[in-house]
């Protein structure tokens, strides 16, 4: 008899998930499900309350909720499973995305009375108002000899689950009194399935200050001289039972087996982060061999033997992934988004050929910018159109076009942010190598990968190295499977470990992208003239971007009291 499990992948703007056959991987259905309030940056859904400043971005945890029940019963449905032959699910999440949450499990955002609290709401991994928390933990951390972010680029980041706990004492403190826990919304949706708190070592090393290794977070003093209101936190807001990824968190409650149409001795698998899951997903269980998660953000994740202090890197943590090995992230806060964001400023006729043509506005531009010739535009681009996370780790960073004249196209400026993003890749592949840590093979996963040939090009060009670009378009999902066939071992059909389950699960890529050895050259030199512009805008707290930032910031808070 085969067995199934389902992997739930929730990304930025909607949910994707795969019933996976166990003994080979083979996919049997997958449904998605587009978030419904999407992301939330200019007010609040009800009562349409001003969100205060900028930086916001926000969630509905319904939307979660609901993905859950359209699209498991869809996947059934869709592929004739019986529910008893489904023996485990798991599910992996954006991080930092995080809530206050109360004593009996919901969100505060989904009581009555916090309703018009933007402080009580989902903050999403790139809700970036926490950046003065973060400017000051760094600098706490630095001024008092601590080493808590030795292994995170020595520098802490407003999407981290700490500075975004400090920001609501400070700004909301009955938001904070009143959270039972502060909760990554994908341990989140663990509690629902199983009821019950259950953190991921992932999340918790990752994003939260706790050592993996020695299995505690900081002591109380550290967050003492932080902030005194916060000395007993992990135990007051209840912090603890942090468990290693790719383990049963439980079974599923009664009434969501009911709700999703599972069997109640489906085991539920503890939440993994999105990027880091996507190792096995691709079938990397080994060390020094990167991937690129590549969807409306990038991430650089890695495996390696060996522990390095590597500046402006996300994090290193020990067994976020597969046991005996550290997990190595890095990432930029922008990919998709940019060009998302680009195409939906292009004049009317653009649109207006794509439409006649019957084709996607991206794949018009890749088309146009693809006749370009390597340089030809004179344009630049800095790829900081939402900060910078690496190498930098400054939210306050913005975006940059530089080479523009009144000749300039508007696919010529696309073809530049196309190449910043695989400059920006390279920067952090070059900090990866500087320190010991050799990027020895890449492959790419995600909706760019799987989507955008041209970029994928570039980027192989870019990195003057073969990519190989997975064989399943939502390789999150299938990663959260194969954690799940290993949550419920093999007694139960699933396998016994993660490193198992993957060797059978995964199919070999089918795409290999490889550089272009007329190409190499000009882009070494393109490169340069990047590195050059990425130096010069980030230097010192005076560069232009950040006085621009400020100014911009004290201009919108205006404006938003006015309103008020």
């Amino acid at each position: 008899m085969d067995t199934y499990v389902i992997g739930c992948d929730y990304g930025t703007l909607s949910m994707r998930s795969l019933l996976v056959r166990v003994r080979d991987g083979f996919v049997a259905a997958e449904a998605t499900f587009p978030y419904p309030h999407g992301v939330i940056t200019g007010e609040l859904p009800e009562g349409k309350a001003p969100l205060p400043g900028s930086d916001w971005a926000l969630q509905d945890p319904d939307d979660y909720l609901d993905a859950l029940t359209h699209c498991i019963p869809s996947v059934l449905r869709q592929s004739g499973v019986s529910r008893e032959h489904v023996i485990a699910l798991g599910l992996d999440f954006t991080t930092c995305t995080m809530m206050p949450m109360s004593a009996d499990g919901r969100a505060l955002c989904q009581i009555a009375e916090f309703r018009n609290r933007p402080h009580a709401w989902v903050k999403l991994w790139k809700n970036h108002t926490a950046y003065r928390e973060a400017d000051e933990l760094t600098r706490y951390v630095q001024d008092n000899g601590y080493h808590v972010l030795d292994y995170y680029g020595m520098r802490a980041s407003s999407e981290w689950m700490l500075p975004k706990i400090w920001e609501i004492l400070r700004k909301d403190p009955e938001v904070y009194q009143k959270a039972y826990t502060f909760i990554e919304a994908g341990d989140f949706v663990v509690y629902q399935l199983c009821g019950k708190i259950v953190r991921s070592g992932v999340f918790a090393a990752a994003r939260g200050l706790y050592n993996n290794k020695t299995r505690r977070y900081p002591d109380a003093s550290f967050f003492r001289g932080l902030d005194p209101r916060l000395e007993n936190i992990v135990e007051e807001k209840h912090l603890g039972n942090v468990v290693t990824v790719g383990t049963p968190a439980g079974t599923i409650t009664a009434q969501m087996a009911k709700r999703l149409g599972l069997s109640e001795n489906t085991i539920i698998c503890t939440a993994h982060a999105d990027a880091a899951c996507t190792l096995p997903g691709a079938g990397v269980a080994k060390p020094n061999e990167m991937v690129y998660v590549m969807g409306t953000s990038i991430c650089q994740m890695m495996l390696a033997e060996n522990l390095e202090r590597i500046p402006g890197i996300t994090a290193a943590f020990y067994e976020g992934v597969i046991p005996g090995y550290y997990c190595y992230e890095a990432g930029q806060s922008a990919g998709g988004d940019i060009f998302n964001w680009y195409c939906s400023m292009l004049p009317a006729k653009y649109s207006e050929e794509a439409g006649a043509r019957g084709v996607h506005i991206m794949d018009l531009m890749n088309e146009k910018a693809g006749r370009l010739a390597i340089g030809q535009s004179g344009v630049m681009a800095l790829d900081w159109l939402n900060g910078n996370r690496s190498i930098l780790q400054d939210s306050n960073l913005t975006g940059l076009l530089a080479g523009l004249t009144l000749s300039t196209t508007p696919e010529e400026i696309y073809r530049a942010l196309l190449e910043s993003v695989a400059f920006g890749t390279r920067v952090i592949m070059d900090q990866f190598n500087a320190y010991h840590v050799p990027v020895r093979a890449l492959h790419a996963c995600g909706g760019l990968a799987q989507k955008n040939g041209l970029l994928m090009q570039i980027y192989s060009d870019v990195m003057d190295m073969p990519i190989r670009v997975c064989a399943v378009k939502q390789t999150s999902a299938l990663a959260s499977a194969i954690f799940a066939s290993a949550a419920a071992g093999e007694a139960r059909g699933g396998y016994q470990d993660v490193k198992t389950a993957a060797a059978a699960m995964v199919p070999p890529p089918q795409v290999v992208y490889r550089p272009s050895p007329g190409n190499v050259p000009r882009y070494r030199e393109l490169y340069g003239i990047y590195r050059g512009f990425h130096d010069q805008m980030s230097q010192g707290a005076d560069s232009p971007m950040r006085r621009l930032r400020g100014v911009q910031r004290a201009v919108l808070s205006d404006v938003t009291c006015k309103q008020q």
